[in-house]
């Protein structure tokens, strides 16, 4: 924690107690925590080595880990530039959003603001500050692959640094595996083939274990099976998919309960599978699972059987996969100094002391200088993660436009699995509730702007 490392003077910001997630982490990635975590919000202007001294805030979601590290760096920035001062406000994954949106409408955002692939919304909002005056200096791209550099620009606009990469993959359980006397899960499988081979795993395990988890809740799977059909959540403008297409997933997910290779509904309630912490694959019962690829060290360093990763099933008339950016780190358009503010940014990217300590738990960086660097250097466990991009993006075409108030879509889709799955409406039903969903939420945005 970064508490008591201020002068007496700062005030304290109070500890926010989080719930448990309640389902997949939307963009989202690595992880929610018990408690929150902030720093003072505010300090006394004074003088350091001749300058005024800088109070910047910065906040951000993620695991204990995160937290560690994105610390770790900030005091190093602080040694390197002893006239600024940061103060970090940093929580888990659930709850980030409503405490974002809350300082948000009470004009209290912090300088530095981590997002998602919704930082759209909050540039149409007001909040963000346009990066192009700082995009050279002191924010330096020049070394990042220009297709991950543009992420984080909106109508030619820079709004946003892109902290790394991410692709969805399978991670199974190679012991598990071995157990059943089966070969492993192999690259390009389809739909069909994996509920087979799930049929037949679990069969050979017997009671109390598992193929995977239920993630008909979880929004970008459900995205890889749209887009694999010719559609799009949401396609820049409207949303692109149809209650047909819903009725199908909701209906193999129905299927996949039935056969006995997903758990019931009650256990697939008790374990979220968004973290370590809360897993069946990490207890041992579980023998595949779909993770974002900067989940997988963390889920590795939890359990001692190797876990491995191949692509999403292959199906449908197109690629379904993507590269996703996993965060970006973007300014509030009201910040007080965005100098200062740009020159953290910098720093997070490009320090080789502070990318080295944050290596790859937001997703692969985006700079081939860093990424060379961090692969040379990587440990088995990580250079998997490596290696497994490579194989993704033979898998995959480019992403599309995150669906706007995408919080909220992704609520209610896990809402109407949930309702699924205990037998509260059929997949029909089902399908109907979710696309409503997303056509409320992309209406709502448009009401907005």
């Amino acid at each position: 924690m970064r508490i008591g490392r201020k002068p007496a003077s700062l005030l304290l910001i109070s500890t926010f107690m989080l719930l448990a997630a309640c389902g997949g982490d939307p963009s989202t990635d690595s992880g929610s925590q018990p408690a929150a975590v902030s720093e003072p919000s505010s300090t006394k202007e004074g003088k350091s080595e001749g300058k005024d001294t800088v109070a910047l805030r910065i906040m951000w979601w993620g695991s204990q880990a995160r937290h560690d590290a994105t610390n770790k760096v900030i005091d190093l920035f602080e040694q390197k530039n002893p006239h600024i001062q940061v103060s970090a406000e940093y929580l888990g994954a659930d709850g980030y959003w409503d405490k974002l949106n809350t300082l948000v409408a009470g004009g209290n955002v912090p300088d530095i603001i981590q997002l998602g692939n919704n930082y759209p919304d909050y540039v149409s909002r007001g909040t963000l500050l346009e990066l192009d005056p700082y995009i050279g200096k002191p924010i330096d791209l020049g070394t990042f692959d220009e297709q991950i550099a543009s992420t984080g620009k909106l109508d030619g606009k820079q709004y946003g640094v892109n902290m790394g990469s991410n692709a969805l993959s399978i991670v199974y359980n190679t012991e598990l595996i071995k157990k059943a006397g089966m070969e492993p899960p192999k690259e390009g499988w389809t739909w069909e083939e994996m509920e087979a081979y799930s049929k037949q795993l679990v069969g050979k395990l017997g009671k109390g274990y598992y193929a995977f988890a239920d993630q008909s809740g979880f929004t970008h799977y459900l995205g890889h099976y749209v887009r694999q059909n010719g559609k799009a959540l949401y396609n820049g403008s409207e949303i692109a998919f149809d209650e047909a297409l819903g009725t199908k997933w909701f209906e193999m997910w129905n299927r996949f309960r039935q056969e006995g290779i997903i758990p019931a509904a009650a256990q697939s309630a008790a374990y979220l599978e968004s973290t370590p912490d809360n897993s069946l694959l990490v207890e041992g019962k579980l023998a595949m699972l779909v993770i974002w690829s900067n989940q997988f060290v963390a889920f590795q360093k939890a359990m001692k059987d190797e876990l491995q990763m191949i692509p999403l099933p292959a199906g449908g008339t197109e690629n379904g996969m993507w590269i996703q950016p996993s965060q970006f780190m973007t300014i509030n358009k009201n910040s007080k100094h965005p100098q200062e503010a740009a020159q953290l940014l910098n720093f997070f990217v490009n320090d080789p002391e502070a990318t080295i300590i944050l290596g790859s738990d937001r997703g692969i960086p985006g700079s081939t200088v860093v990424r060379d660097a961090l692969k040379a250097g990587a440990d088995p466990i990580t250079l998997k993660t490596y290696n497994y991009l490579d194989v993704a993006v033979k898998h995959s075409r480019e992403m599309d436009r995150e669906m706007p108030n995408i919080q909220e879509w992704d609520t209610a889709l896990r809402n109407s699995a949930q309702k699924l799955a205990f037998g509260k409406a059929s997949a029909a039903d089902a399908a109907a509730e979710t696309v409503k969903a997303a056509a409320a939420a992309v209406s709502k945005s448009k009401s907005k702007s």
